[in-house]
Formats: C-alpha cells, sequence, structure tokens
C-alpha cells in the first residue's frame, strides 16, 4: 500500500506539472507575471512562470506585456524579448511620486499630464518615452497636445513646433479655478457654465481661434458669440448677424428666464421646458430665424399654440386651424389639459395619455386633414 501511495502521488505530481505547462505554452492568462524589480523570472521549459506576488505599493515590479497595468501604475522600461514575445515590462507605482518617465504604450494615471516625449529613446522599443507630471497645485502647466487635459483647465496657448512634443505641439493650460472670465484656445469645449463672448483668429491659438470666455454667474442679459452654447433656462432674443467681436458666427443677445410668464426669443432658441410657442414673426431681429412669442404653462387648462411648438405633458390636442395669422404655415393648435374628462375628443397628431384608449375613430372640421379620436379613460 505504501508503494502504491507514493506511485499515486507522482503521477499526480506529473500531471500537474504538466496542466502547469499547458497553461504557460497556451493563450497568455490574467494573472501577474510580478516579482521585486532586478529579480530575475523563474522559467519552466523555455516559458515565463507567472509569480503570483501582487505589486508592492511605492516599488517597482515587472508584469508579462499581456497583463493589464495596475490603476496608478506607469510602464518604465521593456524587454521585448521576454514572455514569449509579449514583452516583460517594468512599472513603477507613481501614487508617491509627483513626475515621472514612462513608456507611451502605457496608461497615464488620472491627473497626470505629458510635458515632454523622446523617440528612439530604447527604453521603450519602438514606443516613445513619455515625461509624465502630477497636477498639484500649479497655477499654469505646459503639456503636449496629446496629453489629457485635466478637469477644471483650458487651453491658453499653442506652440505648433516644439522641441519638447514634436509634432504634437506644446499646450499652455492654467486652472479655472475661481476665474470669472479666462482666454481659451478654440480646440477644448467650452466649460459647462461658460459663453463665448468674443474670438480672434491667428492670436497664439495655432489654426484655432482664441475665445474670450465669461462665466454665468449673476447675469441676466448678456452678449455670446453664435457658437456658444446657450445655458440652460436661458434663450436668446435678438441675433446681430455679423459682429466685429464674434465674426461670422454673429453675437446673439441671450436673457436669463426668471419670473417671466412670457416672452419673445428667437427661433433657434431652445423652447424652455414648460413653454409653449404662442406665435411667430418673420424678419424682427433674428437674422434668419423667426422671432417666437413664448408663453410659460402655469395654471391654464386650455391653449392655443403653434403647430411647430411642443406640446406639454399630460395635455391633447383638441382642435387644429392649418393656418393661422399668428402661427402661418404650421397652424394654430388648441391644446387641453387632461384633468378628470374620463371621455374626449383628440386630433390624430396627438399623445394619447397613458391610461387612456382609443374607442372611435372618425374624421370632423375640427381636426383638419387629421383623424379625429375617441378616447376613453380606462384606469
Amino acid at each position: 500500500m505504501p508503494g502504491l501511495r507514493r506511485f499515486l502521488s507522482r503521477r499526480l505530481a506529473v500531471a500537474a506539472l504538466l496542466l502547469g505547462g499547458l497553461t504557460l505554452a497556451g493563450a497568455p492568462v490574467a494573472q501577474a507575471a510580478a516579482q521585486t524589480a532586478g529579480a530575475p523570472l523563474a522559467r519552466t521549459a523555455g516559458s515565463v512562470q507567472a509569480v503570483r506576488t501582487a505589486p508592492q505599493a511605492g516599488g517597482t515590479t515587472t508584469i508579462c506585456g499581456y497583463t493589464p497595468v495596475p490603476t496608478g501604475w506607469v510602464i518604465v522600461s521593456e524587454q521585448w524579448s521576454g514572455c514569449g514575445g509579449y514583452g516583460l515590462f517594468t512599472i513603477a507605482d507613481a501614487s508617491a511620486l509627483t513626475s515621472v518617465q514612462a513608456c507611451s504604450n502605457g496608461p497615464i494615471p488620472a491627473g497626470w499630464v505629458i510635458t515632454a516625449m523622446q523617440s528612439g529613446a530604447g527604453t521603450c522599443g519602438s514606443y516613445p518615452l513619455y515625461s509624465l507630471l502630477k497636477v498639484t497645485d500649479q497655477t499654469v502647466l505646459q503639456d503636449c497636445g496629446q496629453s489629457p487635459i485635466p478637469p477644471g483647465w483650458v487651453i491658453t496657448a499653442i506652440q505648433t513646433v516644439s522641441p519638447a512634443c514634436g509634432t504634437y505641439s506644446t499646450y499652455t493650460l492654467v486652472p479655472l479655478g475661481d476665474r470669472t472670465s479666462v482666454q481659451a484656445c478654440g480646440n477644448w469645449p467650452v466649460p459647462a457654465g461658460w459663453v463665448i463672448t468674443a474670438m480672434q483668429n491667428g492670436a497664439g491659438c495655432g489654426n484655432y481661434p482664441l475665445y474670450s470666455l465669461l462665466k454665468v454667474t449673476t447675469q441676466t442679459t448678456l452678449q455670446d458669440c453664435g457658437q456658444s452654447a446657450v445655458p440652460s433656462g436661458w434663450v436668446i432674443t435678438a441675433i446681430q448677424t455679423t459682429s466685429a467681436a464674434c465674426g461670422s458666427y454673429g453675437t446673439y443677445t441671450i436673457v436669463q428666464l426668471s419670473n417671466q410668464t412670457s416672452i419673445q426669443a428667437c427661433a433657434n432658441s431652445p423652447v424652455p421646458a414648460g413653454w409653449v410657442i404662442t406665435a411667430m414673426q418673420n424678419g424682427a431681429g433674428c437674422g434668419n430665424y423667426p422671432l417666437y412669442s413664448l408663453l410659460k404653462v402655469t395654471t391654464q387648462t386650455t391653449l392655443q399654440d403653434c403647430g411647430q411648438s411642443p406640446i406639454p405633458p399630460g395635455w391633447v390636442i383638441t382642435a387644429i386651424q392649418t393656418t393661422s395669422t399668428a402661427c402661418g404655415t404650421y397652424g394654430t393648435y388648441t391644446i387641453v389639459k387632461v384633468t378628470d374628462q374620463t371621455s374626449m375628443q383628440v386630433c390624430g397628431p396627438s399623445v394619447i395619455p397613458a391610461g387612456w384608449v382609443v374607442t372611435k375613430q372618425g374624421s370632423g372640421a375640427q381636426c383638419g386633414v387629421y383623424v379625429v379620436y375617441t378616447i376613453t379613460k380606462s384606469s
């Protein structure tokens, strides 16, 4: 019996080695081939054996190229002859660092920027070597054009030919912080809550315009450029089609909606939620756009609005005047708020309210060319 046990133990050990060899010789497995920097990797049958130790915080370690780089770590050197052709990478924990040189085929930790790059440095094989800088309390930064822009920062200048960054150019960045105005290059999104008030070409941003940006704070009326986003809760009330400040984009006058219950706004302005279009005029100070008369829905239960107007939730169309003096070819719709009714006649374009069903359909003068539905409350 002891002999049989020894025989079975040997067979099990051989099977385990074979299974391990098959795993290593096959497709890469998702486990770290990590060990202390400088220590050689153990090898079995010409393959790299994964060392089952986690990377140590604050230090360096080595992994195979098919292994994901841990969050907050960077690749600092590469040996492409290792790991069966997948490459043996030395990685470093960047959490305690403020600058590091890292290979460009590795991840850039959040909150870091690229300040320079070297091609053909040898350290990273055929990949460039990046100089990375951690964003801490700086008030101005210069980074390369392929670098991520930190949240809350804007580009204020572009050096198109740069010894540090090559063809990617060097960007000058500043944080918005407590600023309420700043000049920023037009190749980066305008921050939320800011508008463009002027633009200049050939003003230090390469092929991009330089924008004058203004933060929306306590203002109730502003003038911004036509390519600027309209802040939520604001409408465009006039358009100057060409202007010295904004060029061919034109200058828009925008107004914040606060206590108003009616206002006139240009048709390229978003209709605020809870408002309807009640009339329109052409050639009324909005350039190529009509001027809309907007009305806020408050305590009304019946309204007349234009056919291009949004229908407030919980309202239905009960009549359509296909052409009208107020709304032109859009026609005028009579809309009714659904309250305690149990049966109604609505026009075809109307949304059938939830909990209502169509019990009859036909035609009628009140809906023009549209079908007339009789709807009944089912629940």
